[in-house]
């Protein structure tokens, strides 16, 4: 005879499993849990280090789900600043319609990345002939859309548990684990080690706005603008400032 097991029978279990729970007593001491929730990219980096940092490498389950949450906010997050900049901080009515859902912002990130690689390359290009500026490196934001997938596989409902939380060697949990320092580590990478920044158009000089518009064009080629920029490049130094380079 088969034994079935209704959402009625589930729901018994959860009651008797309550009522041997009443009159024990339940402290926690975890203070991370009891701060109030930001919502910048700096924030959730944190609340990720920290539950690394309460863990210990005993590769806790519930540490690990926490952390890839965290993780996973602060990727959201990045790339919505990340989005805001390269539309100089205006977004129009559709587009902030659009960035309520992650997809959404994951979509107008797609759309904008051909002009995002172009930004980088002519920010390059005004840093090659001005040797004060640091070096400019581009975020990869197909790998975070990757790894925000990746990380998801924590977050959710584990449909096969004895392929993910009750893995053999808990080999599970030590993927990921190592999935949210791989990440951490890069974002220390772009925001600590190098210069994830690009020019703001509109904060340049009428002339070098003028090449930057036809390079974004593809109207002239790297080769092309930089000989213009050299042209330029005694005005261009007495103009233009570090304070330029916002993105990211």
């Amino acid at each position: 005879m088969p034994r079935y097991l209704g959402l009625k029978g589930v729901m018994k279990k959860l009651d008797n499993h309550c009522s041997a729970s009443e009159g024990k007593t339940f402290q926690m001491n975890v203070s991370l849990l009891e701060a109030p929730r930001e919502v910048t990219f700096d924030w959730h980096i944190v609340q990720a280090k920290k539950w690394l940092e309460f863990d210990r490498g005993r590769e806790l389950d519930s540490a690990l789900v926490y952390a890839a949450v965290e993780l996973r906010a602060a990727i959201e997050r990045y790339v919505f600043e990340l989005l805001y900049l390269l539309k100089e901080c205006k977004l129009s009515g559709d587009e902030e319609k659009r960035c309520r859902s992650i997809k959404g912002i994951f979509d107008l990130m797609r759309e904008a990345d051909p002009f995002y690689r172009k930004t980088i390359e002519f920010t390059k290009l005004v840093v090659s002939i001005t040797p004060s500026w640091p070096e400019i490196t581009s975020v990869d934001t197909a790998y975070l859309k990757r790894k925000w997938q990746d990380l998801s596989e924590y977050c959710h409902m584990q449909f096969r548990p004895e392929e993910t939380f009750a893995s053999q060697s808990r080999k599970f949990q030590k993927q990921g684990f190592s999935l949210v320092r791989e990440v951490l580590e890069k974002f220390h990478e772009w925001k600590v080690e190098s210069n994830s920044a690009g020019l703001v158009r509109s904060s340049l000089p009428e002339e070098v706005r003028d090449v930057y518009d036809k390079f974004i064009r593809e109207e002239i080629d790297a080769g092309k603008a930089k000989r213009l920029l050299v042209f330029m490049e005694p005005a261009l130094r007495a103009r233009l400032g570090l304070r330029q380079l916002t993105i990211g």
